[in-house]
């Protein structure tokens, strides 16, 4: 079996094996993103523990500034108490931001590589676990969450969250960050529409063959048909639809006589299919 070497690396021998025993083909790309495969319940551990590192990175940057403001109270000298803060806080953001994103052992880059294929990705061995190769068609869904962060108004950080559902109820979750000014210190921003682009030339077809033989499609808690969308609240007729638009991460909808709805983009598996389909269904009503 031949060594492929995409741009300046080498993919590891036994990436090569699982990628060949699923029939990948040939690699395309090798992205550096942050990943782990497990379960729904690990899933909703991790966003709790990620709201909690929120909190924490919040308290590192609101406490030194507190510290400053009473620093120039104490002194008569608001000024320097307020710059003693803001370098404080810098530092305290600039180091949270450090280890929240720094590999947790000598070979973190590696095992955070993500290996693209023609007809799917594979990813390296990691903690005990051997490398594993999935094709395109093992992805039910994806999700992708971005969540803009501020701190005193000023925006500081942007999390890209990437959740592919896969067939047999396992997930894979990338995630990465950016900062205003920065390089990202990973390629969330490239995988993540790649995987997009994969899920969905590969979803749309059948979810419109369904449309189309008189079938509902459901998208987490919205369903679309030829009559119309179906919400937690009821179906609502496409004719009837005043209002379908997003706005700042959430679906508006808004039906004739009644109050806008919103639904958060993160919670609808492959948004971009649903949004497709009922931006065409509503034109032709």
């Amino acid at each position: 079996m031949s060594t492929q070497f995409p741009g300046d690396r080498s993919i590891p021998p036994e990436v090569t094996i699982a990628a060949a025993s699923r029939g990948l083909g040939r690699v395309t790309a090798v992205h550096r993103v942050p990943h782990r495969v497990g379960t729904a319940e690990e899933a909703a551990r991790e966003k709790r523990a990620d709201r909690r590192n929120g909190l924490l990175l919040l308290a590192v940057i609101a406490g030194p500034l507190v510290v400053g403001l009473l620093l120039g109270l104490v002194t008569g000298s608001v000024g320097l108490g307020i710059g003693v803060g803001v370098v404080l806080a810098l530092v305290g953001w600039g180091a949270g931001f450090y280890f929240a994103n720094r590999g947790g052992d000598a070979g973190g880059e590696e095992r955070d590589h993500v290996y693209v294929f023609g007809e799917g990705f594979a990813l390296p061995a990691r903690e005990g676990v051997p490398a594993r190769a999935f094709t395109w068609a093992d992805v039910d869904a994806v999700r992708r969450v971005v969540t803009d962060n501020h701190v005193n108004g000023q925006y500081v950080l942007t999390v890209h969250v990437y959740e592919l559902v896969l067939a047999d109820g396992e997930l894979v979750v990338f995630r990465g960050t950016e900062q205003p000014g920065r390089t990202s210190p990973t390629d969330v921003l490239e995988l993540g529409p790649l995987l997009q682009r994969e899920v969905f030339d590969r979803r749309l077809p059948p979810a419109v063959e369904a449309i189309d033989a008189g079938r509902t499609v459901t998208f987490g808690a919205l369903a679309l048909s030829a009559s119309g969308i179906t919400t937690p609240g009821g179906l609502v007729p496409w004719n009837a639809v005043r209002d379908l638009s997003t706005r700042a991460g959430q679906v508006v909808l808004a039906a004739a006589g009644g109050r806008p709805t919103t639904y958060p983009i993160g919670d609808i598996p492959n948004f971009e299919v649903f949004w497709t389909l009922a931006q065409n269904l509503r034109a032709q009503h």
